[in-house]
C-alpha cells in the first residue's frame, strides 16, 4: 500500500474522530465530564467543515467552540488540524499540544503532532512525538514510516532503516517505506540490499520512477552500464520530462562511449531542469497571489519546453481565475493537440465554455472526459451543470445522480451536486425530492444560505 493510500484512509479516519466529543480512549475506561451543550455542537459543526474542505470556516467555528468547552480534547485537535489542512503548521502546534495535555492516551493526537512538528523541522520532537502514538497504537505501519523519515531527517539513518522495516513488518507492500528503506541502504554502504529492496519495490508498483531511476544509478556504480541502460530507458518511457532520469542517461551513455547520444540527452536535461524551474517559481508566485508574475513564470517554462503539460494546465487556470476563458481555451487546445486523451484538459476546457456560455461545447467536452475516464467526478459534475444550465434536464438529472454515486470524498463538489439536482428536479416538477435534497445539502453545509431559501420557498409553495 503506497502512503498516499495510508494517509487518505488515515485522514478519513480522522476526521470521523475529529466529529466525536468523547476523546477518551478505552485505556482510560472513564466517563466525559458534564460539557456545555451548545460548546459541543460548535466543535461538532467545526468537524463538518473540515470534513467539506472548508478549514478556515472550521477555525472561526471552533474559536467559539473552545471558549465554551477549553477541557474538551477534540476543539483542540481539531483547531490544530484545521490549520495542518492549510499548511499553518506553526499555529497547529499549540493546539496540537494542548489536544495532547488533554489527552495523553490519544495516539492520533500524537501523531499529528508529529507531523506538524515535522513540517516545522522540529525532528527531535516529532519523533519523540511519534514512539508515544506507536506505544499507543503499535499496528499502525504510517506511525512507524513517519517516525523512520523524522530519524532520517536527524540523520539516524540505521533508527530510521529499522523504523522503515518495522511499518514493513506490519504491510509487506508499503511501497514508500521500502523505498525509502532502500535508498538508505544504499547511502549506508549496503547497495547489494539497497538493489533488493529497490526490485521488490518494482514487483509492486513497476511505473515507480524514483525507484527505476536509483536502481539505474546503483547498476551504474557496479558498471553493469547494460543494466543500468534498460532500466533507464523504462525510467523514461514511464515519464519522460524526469530531469534526473536523463541526466543519468547522459552519464551512462558517456561511459558507454557513445558521444553523441549523451549530448543529446544533457540537452534534453538541461532544457527540463530550465522549464521546470520557471514553473517551480510560478507555483511559489500563485501561492503568494503573484497573478501575472506567475503567467510570466509559466510562459517562460513553456517557451523553453513547448510540450510541458503541466505548465500549460497551470497557466490555463491561471487564465480562468482571471477570466479570461479565451486565452485558457487556446492553451488546452495545445495541450489536446499533444495528448488527445488528457482527461483534465477536456474537463478544464469544458469549463472555460461554460464561462463563455457555450453550453453545448461544455457538455460536449464534459462527455468526452467522462469517455475517457467513466469514474470523472469533474467531469460528471460538469456534464451535470451544464445540461443543467442548456435546459436538459433528464441528462442533468442523469449525471448529477452519478456524481453524488462517485463524490462523497469529494465533498465540495458533493454538496454542490446535491443543491444543482434539486434545481433540476424543481425542473422536472418533483417537489419532494427537491426539498430532501435541499435538507441534505443543509446538513452538509448549514451556511449556504440559497438552500434555505429554495427549500422554504418549496415547503411553502408546495
Amino acid at each position: 500500500m503506497s502512503i498516499h493510500r495510508c494517509c487518505s484512509v488515515f485522514w478519513g479516519v480522522l476526521l470521523l474522530y475529529a466529529c466525536s466529543t468523547d476523546t477518551h480512549t478505552p485505556l482510560e475506561k472513564a466517563r466525559p465530564p458534564a460539557q456545555d451543550s451548545e460548546g459541543v455542537r460548535l466543535v461538532n459543526r467545526g468537524a463538518l467543515f473540515l470534513k467539506q474542505g472548508q478549514p478556515r470556516k472550521a477555525l472561526t467555528v471552533l474559536h467559539q467552540a473552545a471558549k465554551r468547552v477549553p477541557k474538551l480534547p477534540s476543539v483542540h485537535f481539531n483547531w490544530g488540524l484545521a490549520h495542518v489542512r492549510l499548511g499553518e503548521y506553526g499555529l497547529a502546534i499549540p493546539s496540537l499540544q494542548r489536544a495532547v495535555e488533554l489527552d495523553s492516551l490519544n495516539g492520533s493526537f500524537r501523531f499529528v503532532l508529529g507531523d506538524a512538528l515535522s513540517a516545522e523541522h522540529r525532528y527531535s520532537e516529532a519523533v519523540f512525538q511519534y514512539q508515544c502514538a506507536i506505544e499507543l497504537e503499535p499496528e499502525k505501519a504510517l506511525y512507524r514510516y513517519q517516525l523512520g523519515k523524522s530519524l532520517r531527517a536527524t540523520a539516524d539513518f540505521d533508527g530510521a532503516i529499522a523504523a522503515f522495516e518495522a511499518a514493513l513488518d506490519l504491510e509487506p507492500d508499503f511501497v514508500d517505506a521500502l523505498y525509502h528503506r532502500s535508498e538508505l541502504l544504499g547511502r549506508s554502504g549496503r547497495p547489494a540490499e539497497a538493489e533488493t529492496g529497490y526490485k521488490k519495490l518494482l514487483v509492486l508498483a513497476p511505473q515507480h520512477v524514483a525507484a527505476l531511476v536509483a536502481l539505474a544509478t546503483l547498476q551504474t556504480q557496479a558498471g553493469r552500464h547494460g543494466e543500468a541502460m534498460s532500466t533507464i530507458e523504462q525510467a523514461i518511457a514511464q515519464e519522460p520530462r524526469h530531469a534526473q532520469a536523463h541526466y543519468l542517461h547522459h552519464q551512462v551513455l558517456n561511459r558507454m562511449k557513445r558521444a553523441a547520444e549523451a549530448a543529446q540527452a544533457l540537452q534534453m536535461y538541461q532544457r527540463l531542469s530550465t522549464a521546470k524551474r520557471h514553473y517551480d517559481q510560478g507555483q511559489i508566485y500563485l501561492l503568494k497571489g503573484k497573478r501575472e508574475q506567475a503567467i510570466t513564470s509559466f510562459s517562460q517554462a513553456i517557451e523553453i519546453d513547448s510540450s510541458f503539460v503541466d505548465a500549460h494546465l497551470s497557466l490555463c487556470i491561471v487564465h480562468l481565475q482571471a477570466n479570461d476563458p479565451q486565452s485558457a481555451r487556446r492553451l488546452l487546445e495545445r495541450i489536446l493537440d499533444v495528448e488527445p486523451e488528457h482527461v483534465e484538459a477536456h474537463s478544464l476546457l469544458g469549463e472555460t465554455h461554460l464561462l463563455e456560455r457555450d453550453f453545448a461545447a461544455a457538455q460536449q467536452s464534459f462527455a468526452e472526459a467522462i469517455a475517457l475516464d467513466s469514474t470523472s467526478v469533474r467531469a460528471a459534475f460538469g456534464l451535470g451543470r451544464s445540461s443543467l444550465l442548456s435546459k436538459n434536464y433528464q441528462q442533468a438529472a442523469v449525471a448529477l445522480r452519478r456524481t453524488l454515486e462517485w463524490a462523497p470524498t469529494h465533498l465540495p463538489i458533493y454538496v454542490e451536486a446535491h443543491y444543482a439536482l434539486a434545481l433540476t428536479q424543481i425542473q422536472l416538477k418533483n417537489y419532494e425530492e427537491a426539498k430532501t435534497l435541499f435538507k441534505k445539502v443543509l446538513e452538509l453545509d448549514p451556511d449556504y444560505p440559497q438552500a434555505g431559501t429554495k427549500l422554504a420557498w418549496l415547503e411553502a409553495s408546495f
